[in-house]
């Protein structure tokens, strides 16, 4: 009997389920007329999607309430029979596709009915909602759609796939999306479209995460995010790698650029930070540089290249961004002085000669100015004086200009160091002849700085120096890159009253053309073309004469021999400077210098060109000053 029970009890749900379906189907068999309809009508009622029954003709036939909400058209508006046509023209009228005519909408809708093939396609009303339609032909003809507002859904699969690419916390490009668009920067990238890698480290980040907590972590690293986000131009991805460690990478960006970018976004990121409730917080970042194809030649290459730069600008502890140097690929201890392979001297890199001078600048000892003469070739009276910085470490010795203005290209300080340079020098000025102009050498890298307008007027207003006789020497490199913000910065100076010369002139790719463009006064020929010059001396006569026929005066710069100046003179060159006439001097020998041959009273010395000067210009006097230690 026990084991009969389960079979009995098997036979008994089946026979129930039975009786229960032939129930239902008798219910509906014998149902009041109109029942089943009233049933169905319901069930359309209660979907919760929008749907709508089109005839043969393409005449309405039946509709459900969610239609009209997501539509807002009235149910009172859509008639039984109404034209395909007629029901998108109250549509349109409501604003469901502003900017686009019913006629429009009609012929592309009618285009994929006439098709009769099942589809689904996507349409955004006005309101900025997703509508998802599912088309369905009919047998007979006619036609079935459901219609489904997705927008909700979109949103939540949008963000799903953001938080798949970026940070949660600063909504920055995580590190699968930095990996994806490196990649990409370098697959399009060659030497002549180099790609820049920069590695960022918070320094101080610890401290304010252990002192005021996580939370306000948290705040400034949204804070440093927004920063880096604002600065970064279109087409350059800023990432967050995790932590307090961020990169950014700049395709096609040149070193300099790179070098720039990184100062402007050092300088952003030591500004104060205000964290809400917890009060302020400050910190400084660490950046290390690496450039593609000159020190890598793969993403995980240059990444590696940048992380070493960076490991170096950390342990300087200066906060200055620091250029990945070949030689540390071979040795990754920390650099010291090394001998040179020619001349038993001793050579440092870039890195460690810049947090010498960086140490060197906020000290404000050990760099001078020497200053050399620039005379006009009429009459022999000076008219302008060239500032040189020179630069005697204690450790070091001399340190050639070429070497410490390139470190501090490279590692962000250049700007710095033209700020000391402009303010000694116009300090200095200011005890001479009201009428000597003093000349300042720019750096590419200075001119590419939108603080370099700010800092010139503060400079002229802090020593009382006046704009008109302030000169900046440009090189070939810096008119060569005519970027619109290079242009307005050379506007911005004429408009103060600064004289712009263009430094030497022909020792790379010297072409006039350019200088339709180049906010220029004066032309300063390359030295080297003196070398020889009894073979060059018809090219020297054709660039004096086209920059004269521009409109320009023109300075020949190494003069030193009696032959070069006589040769200028006869050339009708219009301004000499040289070893010849005066060498670089220190500030108390210049005075010396220049005493005896300035008279007490004497012409305008304006270095503008004047269209009406033809006089005959007279060789400048063969007395040289002594220029003897």
């Amino acid at each position: 009997m026990e084991g009969r029970l389960p079979r009995q009890s098997g036979n008994r749900r089946r026979l129930a389920q039975l009786l229960s379906a032939l129930r239902y189907d008798l219910s509906w068999r014998f149902a009041r007329p109109g029942a089943f309809r009233q049933r169905f009508e319901q069930a359309i009622a209660n979907l919760p999607q929008g749907i709508c029954l089109y005839d043969s003709d393409d005449r309405l036939q039946l509709v459900n309430e969610q239609f009209c909400r997501i539509y807002n058209q009235p149910m009172h508006r859509l008639r039984t029979g109404m034209r395909l046509y007629d029901v998108l023209a109250d549509s349109c009228a409501l604003g469901n596709y502003p900017g686009r005519s019913v006629d429009e909408i009609y012929s592309a809708r009618k285009e994929f009915i006439d098709r009769r093939e099942k589809g689904i396609f996507l349409q955004e009303l006005g309101d900025g909602r997703q509508i998802a339609i599912h088309h369905q032909p009919l047998q007979d003809g006619g036609w079935v759609c459901t219609y489904e507002d997705i927008t909700e859904r979109r949103k939540a699969e949008a963000k799903v796939e953001f938080l798949a690419h970026h940070d949660s916390l600063t909504e920055l490009p995580n590190r699968r999306l930095f990996t994806e668009r490196l990649d990409h920067a370098i697959a399009h990238s060659s030497a002549s479209k180099p790609c820049a890698l920069l590695c960022l480290d918070l320094d101080g980040f610890k401290d304010v995460n252990d002192r005021l907590g996580h939370a306000a972590g948290d705040i400034l690293l949204k804070n440093v995010a927004m920063r880096l986000k604002d600065r970064i131009q279109t087409g350059d991805t800023c990432a967050r790698l995790g932590g307090d460690e961020f990169a950014v990478v700049l395709p096609g960006s040149s070193a300099g650029r790179a070098v720039n970018v990184a100062y402007e976004l050092a300088r952003l990121l030591r500004q104060p930070y205000f964290l809400g409730a917890f009060g302020t917080a400050d910190v400084a970042v660490s950046i290390g540089i690496a450039i593609l194809p000159d020190h890598a030649q793969s993403p995980e290459e240059l990444m590696l290249r940048a992380d070493q730069a960076l490991y170096r600008s950390k342990n300087a502890r200066l906060g200055l961004p620091v250029v990945f140097e070949k030689k540390w690929a071979v040795s990754p201890a920390d650099v010291g002085p090394k001998r040179s392979s020619e001349g038993g001297g001793t050579r440092y890199g870039h890195s460690s000669l810049a947090s010498d001078l960086a140490v060197t600048l906020q000290r404000g000892r050990e760099l001078y100015l020497n200053y050399q003469p620039i005379y006009d070739a009429r009459n022999g009276h000076p008219v302008a004086v060239e500032a040189l910085a020179r630069w005697n470490s204690p450790d070091r010795g001399h340190v050639s200009p070429l070497e410490f203005v390139k470190a501090a290209e490279e590692n962000g300080l250049i700007d710095k160091l033209l700020e000391w340079a402009l303010e000694a020098a116009c300090r200095e000025a200011t005890s001479w002849d009201s009428e000597l102009k003093l000349s300042i050498n720019l750096s590419p890298l200075n001119l590419d700085s939108p603080l370099l307008i700010e800092m010139i007027e503060r400079v002229l207003a802090d020593t009382g120096f006046p704009a008109q006789r302030l000169i900046v020497e440009l090189t070939e490199e810096t008119a060569l890159e005519h970027s619109p913000d290079r242009l307005e910065r050379l506007r911005n100076l004429s408009i103060l009253g600064v004289e712009i010369w263009l430094d030497d002139f022909g020792s790379g790719f010297a072409n006039f053309e350019y200088l339709q463009y180049l906010r220029c006064d004066v032309l300063k020929i390359d030295r080297s073309f003196l070398g020889g010059y009894e073979k060059r001396e018809p090219l020297l006569r054709g660039m004096i004469g086209l920059a004269h026929a521009c409109g320009l005066k023109v300075v020949v710069e190494g003069v030193e021999t009696e032959e070069h100046h006589n040769l200028l003179c006869g050339l009708g060159c219009d301004l000499l400077q040289g070893y010849w006439l005066v060498k670089p001097l220190g500030a108390g020998e210049l005075h010396a210098a220049l005493r005896p041959i300035l008279p007490p009273y004497h012409e305008s010395r304006s270095i503008i060109p004047d269209a009406n000067d033809d006089r005959t210009r007279a060789p400048l006097p063969k007395r040289r000053v002594d220029n003897r230690p």
